[in-house]
């Protein structure tokens, strides 16, 4: 039962609001939040089992508790004294409902069937930025790479030069004491 009208406003739209771990090709959906498109073209988030809504879509999750059943515990342990003959060999896959055709369908087949031509033409777009950046990133990732690797070589030439100068300056002093001791 999720809000027909917010604030005055007709729900145009309703489905489930996206997950923020979503990425192309992988559609997280959150199904008890509601992502809510209203008559003059903004977007809320409600809950999908009252009228409760909220421009802030983590808003609706901690609401989504005052639908839970109080008088169930929250992790409840199953007891069973006997098994039955009724019941079948391996009853947890007995009990689990058959699943609807959308299920056994890819998670990215289902969301880009229900996407209209402007968002699929939005996600095509963002897929190019992201292929976009991601070059960029392995061209930067690989000339960070040869630096790496070239970085021992350099600071084994530099400690070498540095050694080298070192040497130089302690002759020199030397140099220099035995001239001053000459001078005295």
């Amino acid at each position: 039962m999720t809000a027909t009208h917010v604030n005055g406003l007709a729900v145009v739209e309703d489905q489930p609001a996206r997950s923020g771990i979503s990425r192309p090709g992988v559609n997280v959906v959150l199904e008890q939040t509601r992502h809510l498109l209203l008559a003059d073209g903004s977007e809320v988030y409600g809950c999908l089992h009252c009228n409760y809504t909220s421009e802030n879509k983590h808003s609706i999750r901690p609401h989504l508790k005052k639908h839970k059943n109080r008088a169930e515990p929250r992790n409840p342990v199953k007891r069973r004294s006997s098994v039955t003959a009724a019941e079948p060999p391996n009853h947890r896959e007995a009990a689990r409902p058959p699943r609807r055709a959308s299920e056994t369908s890819g998670p990215a087949a289902r969301d880009l069937a229900s996407l209209n031509l402007g968002q699929l033409v939005e996600r095509a777009q963002l897929a190019e930025r992201m292929r976009s950046q991601r070059d960029t990133a392995r061209t930067e990732a690989a000339a960070a790479r040869r630096t790496a690797e070239n970085w021992k070589e350099k600071a084994a030439d530099y400690r070498k030069q540095w050694l080298e100068a070192k040497n130089r300056a302690e002759r020199a002093e030397k140099r220099l004491a035995a001239l001053r001791a000459l001078l005295r």
